[in-house]
């Protein structure tokens, strides 16, 4: 082999990997999934405390156990027909699916640790005002690495979005319209840039 096939050849791999880095995000259906499950409970939960839903706040958290056994049935389900679309093992949906992956596990424990508050050191449903914070930003960061690591430069905006409702959301600690922002702000940062993932998503082949 000369010197010119093995830069050749080296060219061409990388071409293939830059190709894999940029290739087309397909999680948006698993986004939109959860965006809608968490839209649809931040907004019953405001109705449930403003008691413009006659229902007493301890279903709160059993909408909480509900959202997350759906949300990861859900996603198993939708995961594996993800898995069978073109370019599921590229880099950027290799990327993609560990840092939702380790954003799971980070809401998983906090949602973990509020139900055991609430548990034992007797505190109300408004113990999920925490969630609500810390998941905006937690979701902002997961975006931010998405964007950098993918080269998609549109989903910063995403970034933005979330980092700003977890701040306006934190400015908003202890009244109850909380949740009704957060069921805007989930809609605005999760379930329109999921669509948008989807609408540039390959054909299945």
């Amino acid at each position: 082999m000369t010197k010119d096939q093995i830069f050749d050849d080296l060219k061409y791999a990388r071409d293939i990997a830059e190709q894999g880095k940029t290739a087309p995000l397909l999680g948006g259906s698993i986004g939109l999934m959860w965006g809608v499950l968490l839209a649809l409970i931040f907004f019953g939960q405001w109705a449930i405390l403003t008691e413009t839903l006659a229902l007493h706040p301890k279903y709160i958290s059993f909408m909480w156990l509900a959202f997350a056994i759906i949300g990861s049935l859900g996603s198993a389900i939708l995961g594996k027909k993800i898995d069978q679309k073109p370019g599921a093992n590229s880099v950027a949906n290799q990327v993609e699916t560990y840092v939702w992956i380790m954003f799971g596990g980070f809401a998983l424990t906090l949602f973990a640790g509020v139900m055991l508050n609430m548990l034992f050191q007797g505190s109300t449903a408004r113990a999920f005002d925490f969630l609500v914070v810390t998941g905006f930003a937690g979701q902002g960061l997961a975006y931010g690495v998405v964007a950098k690591l993918t080269n998609l430069k549109w989903i910063h905006l995403a970034s933005f979005a979330s980092f700003t409702a977890s701040a306006i959301c934190f400015a908003m600690l202890g009244s109850v319209n909380i949740y009704l922002f957060a069921a805007i702000g989930a809609v605005i940062t999760i379930i329109i840039p999921s669509l948008i993932t989807m609408k540039n998503e390959p054909k299945n082949v």
